[in-house]
């Protein structure tokens, strides 16, 4: 087919916006993408209309642990497998992924300029768009952000070691001030999630810490999961704590990472109000939604997915995880309280992570 003349490239990227939307509605992620690289007046538009439904279940962010080079991809689900979605840019691949958060990718490296410290980059695949941090003294293990980083409160916060340490600390990036601040933590902070304007750090002796930044940066609440500390229950390494928000709920998953133990021991809590407090009690129910858990990804949580977005895989009122690199996706049910590997779909000795698309820019 002979391609198109330039008058009719000009009426194409005139098209009106309330036609775009109607197009845009029928199409797949990967081909919004390629319609963004038409044109100029494409781009703009495929990044200000919100074309993506709530209900649809996260990608895949994954790449074989081995063999090298690292191979990085972004993979839906669709039948109970993963399909190829779209690669991430060529200047990513040999990069430590290391965060997945409201629509963006942090990925970091350790240059040899930088003394003691490493670079990290943020990356929304679906528009392109990127941003560059400056020097981080975290060697980190996981990052979140606030909100988009273009907006100007973004705050951009790691969790990591600091190099020559043994011990994990939260960093608070406060981006368009290029500041940084290490938070107080008296016990070691296991996981990180930005919900509803307040940080919340779980560390390891089964606490949830939380902390606000408006007007001023200081910390609220100290919630203990009564659960884990009674007797012959207590938190210990073989479990595995991760934050995930829903709604305007914040949810606390533990679950068993012994790989020699079938014992399911998966527990989930529940902030809720208490008087004036707030305080975690445990919970047998997701009220429908579903939980997705990952390593360096935030806890997403879906709800009311459309069935013709189910498959399989998808089930409501589970939480899908995996203990260890080398072992598969596993799916407990809140209701049977049983635990399955998810069939069809091998992830075994690949890193993973969650990522929810996000098509606009702001």
């Amino acid at each position: 087919m002979a391609p198109p003349h330039k008058g009719e490239e000009e009426r194409w990227s005139q098209l009106q916006m309330n036609v775009m939307e109607m197009i845009l509605k029928h199409l797949t992620i990967v081909d919004h993408i390629r319609v963004g690289a038409v044109c100029k007046s494409w781009w703009s538009t495929n990044s200000t209309i919100n074309f993506l439904p709530d209900s649809r279940a996260p990608w895949l962010v994954v790449s074989p642990s081995s063999p090298a080079p690292r191979r990085w991809s972004l993979c839906p689900i669709s039948n109970g497998r993963r399909s190829f979605g779209m690669e991430i840019p060529e200047a990513f691949q040999s990069q430590w992924c290391c965060g997945s958060s409201k629509g963006w990718l942090t990925f970091s490296h350790n240059p040899p300029e930088v003394f003691l410290g490493s670079k990290a980059h943020l990356l929304n695949p679906i528009t392109g768009a990127t941003l560059d941090i400056y020097p981080c003294s975290h060697h980190i293990v996981k990052s979140i952000i606030s909100t988009s980083p273009l907006a100007e409160d973004c705050l951009f916060i790691t969790l990591g070691y600091r190099f020559l340490e043994s011990y994990k600390s939260v960093n608070v990036h406060k981006l368009r001030h290029h500041s940084i601040k290490t938070l107080e933590i008296d016990d070691q902070p296991t996981d990180i999630m930005f919900h509803r304007g307040r940080l919340y750090v779980l560390t390891d002796s089964a606490k949830i810490k939380v902390y606000t930044f408006k007007p001023h940066h200081h910390k609220v609440l100290v919630i203990p999961i009564p659960f884990l500390n009674r007797e012959g229950d207590r938190h210990s390494s073989s479990f595995e704590g991760r934050l995930v928000g829903s709604d305007g709920d914040v949810f606390v998953v533990y679950y068993n990472t012994d790989l020699r133990s079938e014992l399911q021991q998966l527990k989930v809590f529940k902030v809720r109000k208490w008087g004036l407090w707030l305080r975690a009690v445990k919970v047998n129910s997701l009220g429908g939604c579903t939980f997705f858990i990952g390593g360096f990804s935030e806890g997403v949580s879906v709800s009311n997915m459309k069935s013709s977005l189910e498959s399989e895989l998808i089930k409501s009122d589970c939480i899908y995880y995996r203990r260890r690199v080398k072992d598969n996706l596993r799916r407990y049910c809140m209701q049977t309280g049983r635990t399955v590997q998810v069939a069809g779909l091998e992830v075994a000795g690949d890193l993973l992570g969650w990522f929810t698309p996000k098509s606009r820019t702001d």
